[in-house]
């Protein structure tokens, strides 16, 4: 993904949107430390030791805010890789299938990409997870997924969930989830179960309002 691409995508999220995705823990420690660092520094004279801390604590601000910016620049990421699931479940609803879109990214680089089409190929195995983790395996020469992150518009069914966990996928963000029959928080969580030798990092609510959207829209339409 090019910086262009990212500057683009920036423009369509506003700063709100970023803060609410900041951890409060961090801001609130941030907060406290710079509270910190205003009373050492309204001292006439520091002592040695309080030099040395108000050291120590101008290098927290310093790593945390290198972490918030981490943290807002790898959610701009985020959005920019749901618009291509996205883009893929507008392909599942041209065919009148449930519009369902999926990409697989690994280095910055979208390596597959699926869309739902269980009615089409009358399979129960044509779902857009299924699919792209299929094409990225193909494409890696390798069943393991290894530090991949999947996009996927909807949450997963519970066989996307287990061949996400199967395929050892790093991290799965969501757009909507789905609390009737999801498997990534809603009915239980396979991605996450501590049973099992994998766990996935999850992050939802990415493109949240769009993703919806498209269903709402769809399910409109049948009735």
């Amino acid at each position: 993904m090019s910086d262009k691409e990212i500057q683009s995508d920036k423009k369509m999220i506003s700063e709100n949107d970023l803060l609410s995705e900041t951890k409060a823990e961090t801001k609130a420690e941030m907060d406290t430390i710079s509270k910190q660092i205003l009373e050492l520094q309204e001292k006439s004279e520091l002592t040695k030791s309080e030099k040395r801390r108000l050291s120590r604590l101008q290098k927290k601000v310093e790593s945390l805010e290198a972490q918030q910016e981490e943290e807002k620049e790898q959610y701009h990421r985020d959005i920019y890789y749901m618009k291509e699931a996205i883009r893929q479940a507008k392909k599942a609803a041209v065919l009148n299938e449930v519009p369902i879109g999926c990409v697989i990214v690994k280095d910055d680089v979208i390596i597959s990409r699926g869309y739902n089409r269980r009615n089409t190929d009358h399979s129960t195995l044509s779902h857009a997870e299924i699919s792209a983790i299929r094409k990225a395996s193909q494409k890696l020469n390798d069943w393991r997924l290894e530090d991949c992150t999947l996009y996927v518009t909807l949450e997963p069914c519970q066989m996307c969930a287990g061949a996400i966990v199967q395929a050892r996928i790093k991290r799965v963000v969501v757009g909507s989830m789905n609390p009737k029959a999801g498997c990534a928080g809603s009915v239980l969580n396979i991605l996450q179960m501590k049973e099992f030798n994998h766990q996935v990092e999850l992050v939802t609510g990415i493109g949240k309002e769009e993703c919806s959207d498209l269903l709402k829209v769809f399910f409109r339409k049948l009735r």
